[in-house]
């Protein structure tokens, strides 16, 4: 953990270094200008998503590439308990947005032409303005009404040319509905610390957009929920942020036969909620290659975690230090999915100690230091014992794939980034669904670098091809 006085002082340098490059950035030239924004690829309807989706789980898919390419397309899904035509007049309705996302401070009408049809919404230009802790962001969009649902183009300013899609449907059992948010975004179109975010890995932007597209499907959920009309109460987790245990981290349904078709066009990434609306843990799912026991093994190496971008260095402690720690309680079987949860790995292995890893970070606007208690029997779960971040957990587990070519690896965490430092403090304070946002990034970026560690097969320890571009 750095050094309270030291952490100090790279604060103010940061937020000054930060300050100077805001106020760089919008008087310096703006970014070259962006492609033209081609038609996104339709995202699977609605319907795929219900399989995988509760009242307390959300679902995403991320692109399918190990290296997504500029302005990926990430959509989010979300079971809202409204029906379709309550939440279709949320997204169509510029007031009723702003209800939903509070730091959107202005969202205004100033231009409007025919739509597509006679007797639907027209087409309106919407000039808006998100406020964020250390800057605003500003741009203008048209708002167009679509079956089952609405889209944004972003056409001037921040993220366009960008396109955000809504669609909805009807749940199974018709007591709800299935919203999804597909996004596709131009970080580079923003201001000077977006974008150098976006250029710290090569899955930042995703896990940006990934993040994005969340917090828009969650909001309008809310919204719609809510009781109609203008004095709706905004709906928001107020309640202490409290990780589980790491035997509570549960992500095996993701590797199970329902969500096959989806798996098979995008990464699978899934949010559950705890009752009051907390983040319960964030999980990513990934196919590689290897057999489940090679790839477990590894998996529950903790040096093997090096690749995480926001990771420096793991180091080890002597077996001493590590000695007599309990290890969690085991958690029952899931059936049906393959992937074995904790009771069935420990079981099939027998007891095994645990280990104290030194996590020194790689960030300049998080302390992720930390000391970290990891169970060494595979597949790896592991809670961080001392730092700021006091508290995250993390689990893997892995099953052979659905046909038998490589491994399903699931990822799941609870970061504890509300502790990481002064920015993630304020960005949850001033919109709490950012807790999820956050740690559904912060999974997908860790599981997409493990990934490729074990495509490449590269030894433990071994950042060859680390984080940059």
């Amino acid at each position: 953990m750095k050094n309270w006085v030291e952490r100090q002082r790279l604060g103010r340098v940061v937020l000054l270094v930060v300050w100077l490059g805001i106020r760089w950035s919008s008087a310096a030239a703006p970014p070259a200008p962006s492609a033209p924004l081609l038609p996104p690829p339709e995202s699977p309807a609605p319907a795929a998503f219900e399989p995988g989706l509760s009242s307390n789980t959300d679902l995403l898919l991320l692109p399918l590439a190990r290296r997504p390419s500029p302005r990926p397309v990430v959509t989010a899904a979300t079971r809202v308990m409204a029906a379709p035509d309550a939440v279709t007049a949320v997204l169509l309705n510029p007031t009723s947005l702003r209800q939903a996302l509070p730091s959107l401070i202005r969202a205004e009408i100033v231009a409007s032409r025919p739509g597509p049809r006679p007797d639907a919404w027209p087409d309106r230009l919407i000039a808006w303005e998100v406020e964020i802790p250390l800057f605003n962001l500003k741009s203008r969009g048209w708002l167009r009404q679509r079956p089952q649902g609405a889209e944004l183009e972003l056409v001037e300013g921040a993220f366009a040319p960008g396109m955000i899609q809504f669609r909805t449907a009807p749940t199974i059992d018709r007591t709800g509905t299935i919203l999804t948010c597909q996004v596709q975004l131009e970080i580079q179109s923003t201001t000077w610390i977006l974008r150098k975010i976006s250029r710290h890995d090569p899955w930042a932007e995703t896990a940006m957009s990934a993040a994005a597209a969340w917090v828009v499907a969650r909001a309008l959920a809310l919204r719609a929920e809510a009781a109609p009309g203008p004095g709706a109460a905004l709906v928001r987790p107020r309640e202490p942020i409290q990780p589980p245990a790491a035997a509570e981290l549960e992500g095996s349904f993701m590797g199970g036969p329902a969500l096959a078709g989806l798996r098979a066009t995008g990464v699978l990434g899934a949010i559950r909620r705890r009752p009051g609306g907390r983040l319960g843990w964030a999980s990513v799912a990934f196919r590689v290659p290897g057999s489940p026991p090679d790839v477990v093994s590894r998996l529950a190496t903790p040096e093997s975690w090096a690749v995480f971008p926001a990771w420096k260095s793991v180091t080890r402690r002597p077996p001493p230090e590590a000695r007599g720690v309990p290890g969690p309680a085991p958690r029952a079987s899931a059936k049906g999915t393959g992937i074995p949860t904790q009771t069935e790995t420990a079981s099939a292995t027998g007891s095994a100690g645990l280990a104290v890893v030194d996590v020194v970070d790689r960030v300049p606007l998080a302390d992720l230091d930390a000391a970290w208690s990891v169970e060494l029997t595979p597949p790896g779960r592991a809670t961080a014992i001392a730092g700021d971040t006091r508290g995250a957990v993390l689990a893997w587990q892995a099953a052979p794939a659905q046909d038998g070519q490589g491994s399903t690896v699931v990822l799941s965490m609870h970061p504890r980034l509300d502790a990481a430092g002064f920015v993630e403090r304020r960005l949850i304070a001033a919109e709490p669904l950012l807790e999820h946002g956050l740690g559904i990034a912060l999974a997908y970026v860790d599981a997409a670098a493990m990934a490729e560690s074990l495509d490449l097969g590269l030894p433990l320890n071994d950042r060859r091809r680390g984080p940059g571009r």
